[in-house]
């Protein structure tokens, strides 16, 4: 029996509180006890009451509603450091905030294009949606079929990785000079193609770098073979007169599934999607 010591300074509890030891509000929370000590070491928590003599930690009602709000953020994909960032005021909190509407911008569009492609129907959705600032590596070439494009794209791709950047998730697309008013293949040799390679910024130098602010689109998506491409340009502009849409930019045809991002991918099941910059709506 450990004999008894007189505590210099007790500690106070309200009579109307009830208080839970950490293995208690462990067993509440579902956390393990380090990732709540982590949590305090951060500044996001702070137990009801520590014992000053021996320096037990005791949690309230309060906490366990704490904990619940630090779990519904997780799922945004915040770290510890930017949770306890948004409740301490610390940091660049509009920064953040922006980082994580671009991500459920970004998980928006790829939501919407995994269903438009696996319900295997020929398929047009329009709407309005936001692209972030990219960085892209860009060349021009003259093509004359979709499937001569779809080998640049892998070539131009090729020279990219073989430069020394990282390939970003966001998809290829190309733009060109007359706004694929007469299909994506050029109507006369005049037209100027571009194509882009989204890459994650680095330092590395290059003339074929290109910075693209963030902005927001008028966009179609389609699902479909190579045979629905002139169709796809000849719907899109037809919706942006109807709707008296003002382009901000030169429209982008993007090439979301292709071969070579997935061998095992049918010709039959490949989804794009036209945008062009709006201004005011």
């Amino acid at each position: 029996m450990v004999p008894y010591r007189r505590r210099e300074t007790e500690m106070k509890v309200p009579d109307n509180v009830r208080l839970f030891t950490i293995n208690e509000f462990s067993k509440i929370c579902g956390m393990s006890r380090s990732t709540l000590i982590r949590m305090e070491e951060c500044g996001y928590l702070t137990p009801h009451t520590t014992d000053p003599n021996s320096g037990y930690r005791y949690y309230d009602v309060v906490n366990v509603t704490e904990v619940a709000q630090y779990t519904a953020l997780q799922t945004l994909g915040l770290s510890r450091g930017e949770i306890a960032a948004c409740f301490t005021q610390k940091g660049n909190i509009k920064e953040l905030i922006n980082e994580q509407k671009g991500r459920i911008s970004r998980m928006q569009r790829i939501l919407e294009e995994f269903e438009i492609r696996f319900d295997k129907k020929e398929n047009y959705s329009f709407s309005y949606i936001d692209l972030p600032e990219t960085v892209c590596y860009c060349k021009e070439s003259g093509t004359s079929t979709a499937e001569e494009s779809e080998m640049v794209f892998y070539h131009i791709a090729e020279e990219c990785i073989l430069a020394g950047f990282h390939i970003s998730p966001e998809p290829l697309f190309g733009t060109s000079s007359d706004d694929f008013k007469n299909g994506i293949i050029p109507s006369s040799p005049s037209v100027v193609i571009k194509n882009y390679i989204p890459v994650e910024p680095s330092d590395i130098k290059n003339p074929n770098l290109v910075h693209l602010p963030a902005t927001r689109v008028f966009s179609l998506l389609a699902y479909g073979d190579y045979s629905i491409i002139g169709n796809i340009c000849i719907k899109f502009w037809n919706e942006v007169e109807a709707r008296k849409i003002r382009p901000a930019g030169p429209a982008r045809f993007m090439g979301l599934i292709a071969p070579f991002a997935g061998r095992n991918i049918s010709p039959t099941d490949f989804c794009y999607r036209m945008v062009v910059p709006i201004g005011e709506e």
